[in-house]
């Protein structure tokens, strides 16, 4: 039942972009090819965030930990840097390992990330430069399931560990929207 969900419902749902960038090890990673038959946490972050992306981050890594494996398994949390200038490879990986060492880190060109944030329908990053180097970033951490289409997103203020920890084993099982 939708009603017991927790995140925002999208109705309708919102179609999984295709998006194949290279992943911190230097491969290329296709979202919807490398996670068969699991649910996606897609979040456009950076890692020199001072607030929003690491208590997501956090949040999100501490609710998988404590659910069942059985239900963990079916999840794939993947984070696309919208500052892929300071996000190396190594600084990514490393600061991504420290949340969790399952989560996949991407980078691609600029042009690259803000085709995937329109895709994914969520607002598109700005990077000013200059004497104080800003990034400006949405916050929604989308749900795409196997079939995938998201039909919940999570947005940093309302969203907390429990609730988190509530809705995905009802996404996992897909009670949420048969």
């Amino acid at each position: 039942d939708l009603d017991t969900l927790r995140g925002d419902v999208l109705a309708p749902p919102d179609h999984e972009p295709d998006i194949v960038m290279k992943d911190t090890a230097g491969g290329t990673y296709d979202i919807e090819r490398a996670n068969p038959g699991k649910n996606v946490l897609l979040y456009f972050g950076y890692t020199h965030c001072p607030d929003i992306c690491p208590a997501l981050m956090a949040d999100t890594a501490s609710a998988l930990r404590q659910l069942p494996p059985a239900v963990r398994s079916k999840y794939q949390l993947v984070f696309i840097t919208v500052d892929p200038v300071r996000d190396t490879p190594q600084r990514l990986a490393k600061w991504l390992h420290y949340f969790s060492p399952s989560f996949v880190g991407l980078r691609a060109p600029v042009r690259s990330v803000i085709a995937a944030q329109k895709a994914a329908g969520v607002p598109v990053s700005k990077i000013t430069h200059g004497k104080h180097y800003t990034v400006q970033h949405s916050a929604e951490l989308l749900v795409y399931s196997p079939d995938h289409e998201a039909h919940v997103v999570y947005t940093l203020g309302p969203t907390t560990v429990t609730d988190l920890k509530h809705d995905l084993p009802l996404i996992a099982a897909k009670q949420a929207w048969q």
